[in-house]
């Protein structure tokens, strides 16, 4: 057993899980205008979302028109999927956008990863990336259509800042429209079973983890 496997054992036995909030009702596909309204919260599996904020802006040839938000669950991911289109270009003349999208998440069951998806295509001088932050430290980002997944210790509660550009530069096209995030939490089996169960299965979940850094893509 590694000394991280050890550690992710003891920050789970340790994990507090008083003091959250009440969840929110299950997500639905919704217009991002519905997810971004004032107190709104809503729940995939265990995972509670709430304080969701979501901003386009846009200068020169460019425009973003966000369309809805479409929860899913994929075995023990949990996440949110932003639907939009995004265009900056053809250039001449030069454009660039941003989307930015923020929220909090919080789960009983202690969460131990990020995914993150970005789905568009580039042309000429063009340029697509996001970069995402976590409350934890942890850091994300994707220069390219693609996707990227984090682990870390055990945590209950999070504040998950993303930011997206499209630039066309001085002979390029850029285009995106899906923005994924999505989150594992420890399996069912391993809480509650005690330490000794917990321990042991501390070397599958990490080498789970390190086989899902090589996946590729998997929303559509």
């Amino acid at each position: 057993m590694s000394r991280r496997a050890l550690g992710i054992a003891a920050a789970v036995i340790t994990m507090p899980f008083m003091g959250l909030p009440a969840w929110g009702a299950p997500c639905v596909t919704a217009a991002v205008s519905t997810y971004t309204a004032p107190s709104f919260s809503c729940s995939v599996g265990d995972i509670t979302f709430s304080n969701i904020v979501v901003t386009a802006t846009s200068v020169g040839n460019a425009s973003v028109t966000l369309n809805n938000i479409t929860p899913f669950v994929i075995g023990n991911e949990f996440g949110l999927q932003l639907n939009f289109l995004e265009i900056a270009g053809p250039s001449p003349p030069a454009g660039a956008s941003d989307i930015a999208w923020s929220y909090n998440i919080v789960s009983e069951v202690p969460i131990i990863d990020a995914f993150l998806q970005l789905a568009g295509n580039t042309f000429g001088t063009g340029l697509i990336a996001v970069d995402e932050e976590l409350s934890n430290g942890v850091r994300l980002s994707l220069n390219g259509p693609g996707t990227t997944t984090a682990t870390f210790a055990p945590i209950s509660a999070l504040h998950v800042i993303k930011d997206k550009v499209d630039i066309s530069g001085l002979n390029g096209l850029a285009t995106t429209s899906i923005l994924v995030n999505a989150f594992s939490l420890v399996p069912s089996p391993i809480v509650g079973a005690g330490l000794p169960g917990l321990v042991a299965a501390c070397g599958g979940l990490l080498a789970l983890a390190r086989r899902r850094r090589g996946r590729g893509q998997r929303i559509a």
